[in-house]
């Protein structure tokens, strides 16, 4: 762990003294879906309370290998427990829009210069993992709809719960394929995860299990387009 320790200003370094050379700027779109899982699921995803997502993102390559992207992401979640085999008689259910704002760190596994010696535009395909911080925005709206007679059984307060966060600090995560297709023109597939640290992402805390994390995810497929690259042979 030591060594280990004493070559990560070596790698920063190298990174750094490269970065000029490999550096590049790029702006695009991601056209994708959205998922949930909490308190109003028992599946870690329900394909059936799938809801469409999208977003734009900016994004600088330091080197053929690290990139940082900044994203700002929308879309909407919702969970019903009619949809749920063991939560079904409880009858909760809930909708919330989400506004998420990113930073991430990116690592292209299989990253490699984007011309040749000769400005000719190579193209590859390499996977990408990443990871960082954001923030989402949420207005969450829960509602029981069941009998009477089940109200006092599974409401332990009414519904909407008063007193819920409704901005979450986040760490987007998740996996990535990228096609550097032509010199100007980038094609992806991405998927990530969203761990909000909280049990309000869904409006329901006391009703449900208060111990246990809401989540939520977003994947789709990404178009770029490179805006400024000075190994381009214009």
């Amino acid at each position: 762990m030591k060594k280990l320790l004493l070559l990560l200003p070596l790698v920063l370094v190298l990174s750094l003294a490269t970065a000029q050379r490999n550096s590049y700027f790029e702006a695009g779109f991601l056209f994708g879906l959205t998922n949930y899982s909490g308190d109003v699921s028992d599946a870690a995803i329900e394909i059936s309370e799938t809801q469409p997502g999208y977003g734009v993102y900016f994004r600088y390559h330091f080197s053929r290998y690290i990139s940082a992207k900044a994203h700002i992401y929308s879309g909407s979640i919702a969970g019903d427990d009619v949809n749920s085999r063991s939560l079904k008689e409880r009858s909760f259910r809930f909708s919330t829009s989400i506004l998420e704002f990113g930073t991430v760190v990116e690592w292209k596994v299989l990253g490699r210069e984007r011309y040749s010696n000769t400005g000719i535009h190579n193209f590859f395909v390499t996977p990408y993992v990443f990871a960082g911080l954001g923030l989402s925005v949420t207005d969450p709206k829960a509602e029981y709809y069941g009998t009477i007679d089940n109200r006092e059984k599974y409401l332990k307060t009414d519904l909407p719960e008063d007193g819920l966060n409704h901005n979450f600090l986040l760490v987007p995560m998740g996996v990535g394929l990228r096609a550097d297709i032509l010199d100007r023109l980038v094609l992806g597939l991405e998927g990530g995860w969203r761990p909000v640290f909280s049990d309000d992402l869904d409006g329901i805390r006391t009703n449900g299990n208060p111990g246990k994390g809401d989540w939520y995810y977003f994947a789709g497929v990404t178009v770029s387009f490179i805006l400024s690259d000075p190994k381009r042979k214009h």
